[in-house]
């Protein structure tokens, strides 16, 4: 790629031009000084046309970038005058021919991002980099979050927007979406297991048995008593506890194997109400608004939530300034996995790359309007002093070539326009 021309370059090819036209001049007086006359009509011939040709062009180059001599002659100083076309047109331009969302989606699509990614992060080096800059991120976060006046504006702003959620219909469609396709029934079936699990330990049931014990002895101190003199009542509030369980264990196995089973069909009935008038009673709606607030506003929850918060916001900093970060190595080790994922299972590359493709195509007008705006804004910020300096910069070095052109040429010319003047007078009788 080549290097922009220097300063250097341009001014070494404005001496050059300048050069070339005052020795035209010089040579032009010469001429005229010896009369025109023998060879210095031919010197005259070159010297004068060499003069008119540089000077034109002279007045080309510079009337591109500013006024010749400074006097405001029409259609000079053409790019500071046509600086706000110039932009609308330069941006217009990059949008059509560089940024077009298929052109764009088509790259990204030969990239085959998916798999580029997986390449990357199986170095360690990239792991860690990637997973430095994320901790990077979160430290500012950090920062920020540590300055008290961000932090008020916060809890003040989250404070407000918990206050003024609608939590009941909320509800509603959380428990509708949890019982689509009957995936409570599930949770239900699960909940059977794990209690008839629980209720099968050895130390659920001695529990179980002291608390019939209890209740017993309390409730029917007399009969209690009398029983006591005729059995042992440790073995039969153990037997009542067995009885229990076993009664208890009949009725979850009743109910997790019979889909119609009455205490299903009421659990389902029991969901199907409590998700409707979550969000249509209005009555439920008021109490929850009420309970929410209440915990909202109550000093206790405050506090007990900001002692929470300030605990996990000291964790991660202190997590942060270590060395051996915990969480840096989770998410170092994260990355590793979703290199391995994504080289293994061609399923998932492709669906993130279609992902992003999708992503792209969508985001792309976006970011061609934003760039193409940025473009226009830039270069209308731009001081004309500094757009025209940059622009001679980049190319008044070539564009002084035409002057230099021009002045030989123009020599040329002027010499192929005497020869022929001498020619035809040469003929005539």
């Amino acid at each position: 790629m080549n290097a922009a021309p220097s300063p250097t370059s341009l001014r070494r090819s404005r001496r050059i031009a300048l050069a070339l036209l005052l020795a035209a001049t010089l040579l032009f007086l010469f001429s005229a000084w010896r009369g025109m006359q023998g060879p210095y009509a031919w010197t005259g011939a070159f010297a004068e046309a060499a003069m008119v040709g540089g000077l034109a062009d002279w007045f080309a180059v510079v009337a591109l970038f500013r006024h010749p001599l400074g006097l405001p002659i029409p259609h000079t100083a053409i790019l500071p005058r046509q600086r706000e076309r110039l932009s609308r047109r330069l941006a217009t331009f990059i949008r059509s021919q560089f940024l077009q969302t298929e052109a764009l989606v088509q790259m990204l699509a030969r990239q085959n991002p998916a798999a580029g990614l997986a390449r990357w992060l199986h170095s360690p080096r990239h792991r860690h980099l990637l997973a430095q800059q994320l901790l990077s991120l979160l430290q500012r976060g950090l920062d920020m979050g540590s300055v008290e006046p961000f932090r008020s504006a916060l809890r003040g702003s989250i404070g407000r927007q918990l206050q003024n959620l609608d939590l009941g219909p909320w509800l509603g469609k959380l428990m509708q979406m949890l019982t689509a396709r009957g995936r409570h029934q599930e949770l239900l079936d699960e909940g059977i297991h794990q209690l008839q699990d629980w209720l099968s330990r050895t130390s659920v049931q001695e529990q179980l048995a002291e608390q019939i014990e209890t209740l017993l002895e309390r409730a029917y101190p007399t009969l209690f008593s009398w029983l006591g003199s005729v059995v042992d009542p440790s073995s039969l509030s153990h037997n009542l506890s067995r009885n229990l369980v076993r009664a208890l264990h009949e009725l979850l196995t009743e109910i997790s194997v019979d889909p119609e089973h009455p205490r299903r069909l009421a659990f389902d009935a029991w969901v199907g109400r409590t998700a409707m008038r979550l969000q249509q009673d209005p009555d439920w709606q008021a109490d929850i608004q009420r309970w929410q607030k209440r915990i909202l506003s109550d000093p206790a929850v405050l506090s007990y939530v900001d002692a929470i918060v300030a605990d996990l916001w000291h964790w991660l900093g202190d997590d942060l300034a270590s060395p051996n970060s915990r969480l840096r190595r989770a998410i170092v080790g994260f990355l590793g996995q979703v290199a391995h994922w994504l080289d293994t299972q061609s399923s998932l590359r492709a669906a993130l790359d279609a992902y992003l493709l999708d992503s792209a195509r969508s985001l792309a007008p976006a970011v061609q309007e934003n760039l193409q705006q940025h473009i226009i804004a830039t270069i209308d910020a731009w001081p004309t002093a500094d757009m025209v300096r940059l622009l001679e910069d980049g190319i008044g070095s070539d564009l002084q070539y035409i002057r230099i052109n021009g002045t030989l040429v123009g020599g040329c010319v002027g010499v192929l326009i005497h020869a022929t003047a001498v020619l035809v007078m040469g003929g005539i009788p």
